[in-house]
């Protein structure tokens, strides 16, 4: 099944997500910030999906939902194993990243560009994100490429009003950072740095009211989020 994921992909993500979420968000790419916003849970939240999580978020769109890239869970799987018929993929051994619960069988890559490629997003200066197949691909071919492309399996995405909720309850820090964190050599350790950046003083707690956590995040994922963590 992961063989054809990139195949799967180019139909289903051009149709149904690139229409209305990449398109928009291409013709608003200068918009982004060069230090990009981080959702960055909280001690508290201990949804399976989003603990001890780092979430960039994409720059804002006329799309309802408000996405980010999980960026600090990288999965025990090869880019090689999960696509061994792709050319561009199959001897690649970088682990691909869980990027969230929604959609977790449609893969995107994070990639340096000196132009403004067709079908793909602007985060910030010539880092860009795409969903297309082909372009996938492509940034793969570019070996020599520092730092190399970086590849996701699904995203996180909210309602305007759920995100201000958990926000608004305290399930997050709103953290601006640098946007080449996305690349970090040791993602592991990025929650820890950025938490204790943006937590208030230790002699301060909080603890975050039980009747008002949030519930499970995202969409169920088509399959084991655990074969991949």
């Amino acid at each position: 099944m992961a063989a054809i994921y990139l195949r799967r992909a180019a139909g289903f993500l051009l149709a149904a997500i690139l229409a209305g979420l990449v398109g928009p968000m291409a013709r608003g790419a200068q918009k982004s910030a060069s230090e990009p916003v981080f959702l960055v849970a909280r001690h508290e939240i201990q949804d399976p999906f989003f603990n001890q999580s780092v979430v960039m978020m994409l720059p804002a769109t006329n799309n309802a939902l408000i996405v980010g890239l999980i960026i600090n869970k990288p999965t025990r799987v090869t880019l090689g194993k999960l696509f061994p018929d792709s050319p561009e993929l199959q001897s690649r051994t970088e682990p691909a990243y869980f990027g969230g619960p929604v959609d977790i069988q449609v893969p995107s890559v994070v990639f340096h560009s000196p132009t403004a490629p067709e079908q793909a997003l602007r985060l910030y200066g010539d880092v860009y994100l795409t969903f297309d197949a082909e372009l996938i691909a492509k940034a793969f071919q570019a070996s020599q490429s520092v730092p190399i492309p970086r590849l996701f399996l699904g995203r996180a995405q909210w309602s305007p009003r759920q995100l201000h909720n958990e926000i608004q309850v305290g399930a997050w820090y709103r953290v601006h950072a640098a946007g080449n964190l996305i690349f970090s050599p040791n993602p592991k350790q990025l929650w820890r740095t950025l938490h204790d950046r943006a937590a208030p003083s230790k002699y301060i707690k909080y603890r975050l009211p039980a009747s008002q956590a949030p519930a499970s995040l995202g969409k169920t994922p088509v399959y084991r989020i655990s074969d991949l963590l």
